[in-house]
């Protein structure tokens, strides 16, 4: 039974056990939860339509992911490529929320020039 111990104990990866210790330490998902913690906050202030914050929330969210994984030693392509999108679905909404931010900058400037050419009119 011995020579069989052994035989499976050689069939197990290197890396499996290495990806083992490196992964249950703690504190070691610290910047994973940082991220995550900053975009369930980004979608409270989005809700709340407070985009500013929000942008900045998303921001720093997909910054701290990114580096979680990215210098994960044990973190496969699959699981890479999957945060990939997720983030690239992340900075899409941000985008979305600039161009709202300049819409609503575009209507406020627009409501005071017109607001403004009325106040003018009444005064003639």
């Amino acid at each position: 039974m011995d020579n069989n111990t052994d035989a499976c104990t050689a069939m197990t990866p290197i890396n499996e056990n290495v990806c083992l210790d490196v992964c249950t330490s703690t504190g070691d998902f610290d910047k994973l939860k940082q991220g995550l913690t900053l975009l369930e906050q980004a979608k409270m202030l989005d809700h709340n339509r407070d985009y500013y914050a929000a942008i900045r929330h998303y921001r720093d969210g997909v910054d701290y992911l990114m580096d979680e994984f990215m210098s994960r030693p044990c973190a496969n392509e699959q699981s890479k490529e999957y945060l990939r999108l997720k983030c690239h679905k992340i900075l899409n909404r941000v985008d979305i929320l600039k161009k709202l931010i300049k819409q609503q900058e575009h209507e406020t400037i627009q409501e005071a020039i017109n607001s403004e050419e009325q106040s003018g009119e009444t005064e003639s």
